[in-house]
């Protein structure tokens, strides 16, 4: 193993957006097996930091490759386009759409059965989601990187969302 691979070289896998996340399970578990920093406690002080770095390296790599948005824009990131986080996409009709759905969710806790209109927004989220990752791979397959950037955009900005609505499910549990 090189400090040098890339995330997905770390882990046999291809570049790609849709990527197998059973391998990458098995294959993060082989590689903390192989490079756990108590495997080297009687190595020289050179193995035993190479080990550390290593195992922060594969947990790094592991962390964002198995989540959508990071794995996204580490893509991104490998293709020569970098994103700020003070970006945000210019696509108004997705920008509207964005605020009524939060308007819905400012108005969830005054429904007759908050609970069902939670779900039901939450629902609709989650596909929003979904439809942007297949969008992102798909363009970003094409080679289509402004179109990747955008979508990573709206990526962003629909997990925000979706973590919302979980926190008001739990503020509305307790």
């Amino acid at each position: 193993m090189s400090l040098r691979q890339t995330y997905f070289e770390i882990f046999g896998l291809k570049p790609a957006f849709a990527l197998d996340r059973a391998a990458l399970a098995d294959r993060y578990r082989e590689l903390q097996r192989e490079f756990h920093p108590d495997k080297y406690a009687a190595k020289s002080d050179r193995e035993q930091l190479l080990a550390m770095q290593y195992a922060a390296q594969i947990n790094e790599a592991h962390n964002t490759l198995r989540d959508p948005v990071l794995r996204a824009a580490y893509l991104l990131k490998l293709a020569g386009v970098e994103v700020s986080p003070e970006q945000t996409t210019a696509d108004a009709e997705f920008l509207m759409q964005q605020m009524l759905l939060r308007e819905r969710l400012e108005e969830v806790p005054s429904e007759a059965d908050p609970a069902a209109a939670l779900d039901e927004l939450g629902e609709e989220v989650r596909g929003l989601y979904a439809d942007e990752q297949r969008h992102f791979a798909e363009v970003f397959a094409a080679g289509d990187l402004e179109a990747g950037k955008d979508s990573l955009l709206k990526l962003q900005f629909l997990i925000k969302l979706q973590r919302q609505v979980e926190e008001l499910e739990e503020d509305l549990l307790d």
